[in-house]
């Protein structure tokens, strides 16, 4: 059974033509399916929760039974979020349809912007196991931060501007912020303008914040941007262009666990969405992420 959960407001319309299009595609493979559409902010978990429960309740899970049932998430990176929070992957699989504005974990993950391609996939393709960060008690799919990257996706919400906009704006008055970075046993403080950590390349619309991430690498990838010489936003074209890794204004770190804790007051995100937390207690959970490629 395949069972969709649909974002329809999802990339100015993006979703309600991706759902079609998915709709269309199941009908033609003569497969069975049921829809459910997103309502309201939170609704994506509820909606993936209800459609395991069915699945399992239908199908004892085995091995060979996983791929029988799938949940298809069709949305932006924020609905892919909201459903990966609802999984039992003992239950069902995980196709994705990219609907967003910005698709930044489907590039990474080289998920087909075309609906008709990307169900394609998930019906005909192989079943592969992919990583995931652990946040506390939530899953993170592409990229969870603190620091800048929080202001800059409030600004959006706001002002409806694009990551981008919202970014050199704010460059032009920025304060660095103090944050405590554990791993490997030791800890060291950093004046910082953002810290992640990242299972996909991207995030904010294009922003390629590391390149070299792999979504199967079993590793999670720490990034610790810090002011650079100069006026900061003359640093943001390298940046935006992911030609930022060499630089000495950055730290790579390849690790399976660490955490940020900001110092003062502030808020985390994680694949876009605010909590309102100040620490990011990570590990990366390798094959956690039952999909098709």
């Amino acid at each position: 059974m395949y069972y969709i959960i649909a974002n329809l407001q999802s990339g100015r319309g993006a979703g309600k033509k991706c759902l079609e299009a998915a709709q269309k595609y199941l009908t033609e493979e003569n497969l069975p399916f049921k829809t459910e559409c997103i309502d309201g902010h939170g609704s994506g978990r509820a909606l993936a929760q209800k459609a395991c429960q069915e699945a399992k309740a239908a199908e004892p899970s085995n091995d060979s039974s996983l791929s029988n049932n799938t949940v298809i998430a069709i949305g932006g990176d924020g609905t892919f979020h909201e459903v990966l929070n609802g999984m039992d992957f003992g239950a069902a699989r995980l196709g994705l349809v990219p609907a967003g504005r910005g698709n930044d974990y489907a590039v990474g993950a080289k998920i087909s912007f075309d609906p008709k391609e990307a169900m394609q996939t998930i019906v005909h393709g192989k079943p592969v196991a992919r990583d995931y960060i652990k946040v506390g008690d939530r899953r993170c799919l592409n990229v969870c931060g603190t620091g800048l990257d929080v202001e800059v996706l409030k600004l959006t919400e706001e002002n409806k501007n694009t990551y981008i906009f919202s970014l050199s704006k704010l460059l032009l008055n920025y304060k660095p912020y103090t944050v405590q970075v554990e791993r490997d046993g030791f800890t060291q403080e950093y004046k910082c303008v953002m810290a992640a950590f990242c299972n996909g390349t991207q995030f904010g619309g294009g922003i390629k914040i590391c390149p070299p991430a792999k979504n199967d690498d079993g590793k999670m990838d720490l990034m610790i941007v810090k002011p650079p010489k100069g006026p900061t936003i003359m640093a943001m074209p390298a940046f935006v262009a992911g030609q930022h890794m060499a630089k000495d204004w950055v730290e790579h770190v390849v690790c399976e666990n660490a955490k940020i804790t900001v110092m003062n007051a502030g808020n985390i995100e994680i694949d876009g969405e605010i909590y309102p937390d100040n620490v990011l207690d990570a590990r990366i959970v390798k094959g956690g992420f039952k999909t098709f490629q």
